[in-house]
């Protein structure tokens, strides 16, 4: 007895639901409201052709950089930061790898250059120089063809 009551009350609300036949024909998308976009960040005299031919173009590639110093502390890597840039010609940067703050100078494509850094800086006293393999920044206008 049960089970019929159980069955009929499963099967009541699926038979008393209408079918509905869509027609795709008549059915349309409605198209969205797009947003109107103001750039007011170039005046007219600017135009973009100007600003790509600019050579300010950098591109990311595997190279070398000489790591200085590895703390907990970013007071202490940006001071030596400092330091550095005032230093070293090279590009000085200060990276956050967890939990540590690093300092690494140079954007260097071959090894060689990178050791001659490392011997300059363990000369000045920055016996834990080391070179490491990164990910490096450069310009177009750096690299010789």
């Amino acid at each position: 007895m049960h089970k019929l009551v159980f069955l009929i009350l499963l099967y009541v609300p699926l038979l008393s639901q209408e079918i509905q036949v869509i027609d795709h024909k008549i059915v349309k998308d409605i198209q969205p409201n797009w947003p109107v976009i103001i750039n007011n960040v170039l005046d007219d005299s600017t135009s973009f052709e100007f600003l790509l031919s600019l050579d300010s173009v950098q591109s990311v590639s595997e190279g070398y950089r000489v790591q200085v110093l590895a703390t907990r502390y970013f007071e202490r890597a940006e001071s030596l930061a400092v330091i550095m840039k005032n230093t070293v010609s090279d590009s000085v940067y200060v990276d956050f790898e967890a939990p540590n703050y690093k300092v690494r100078i140079g954007d260097f494509i071959d090894r060689d250059s990178a050791e001659s850094l490392q011997q300059e800086l363990v000369q000045m006293g920055y016996n834990s120089a080391w070179i490491l393999r990164a990910r490096i920044n450069s310009q177009a206008s750096r690299i010789n063809y």
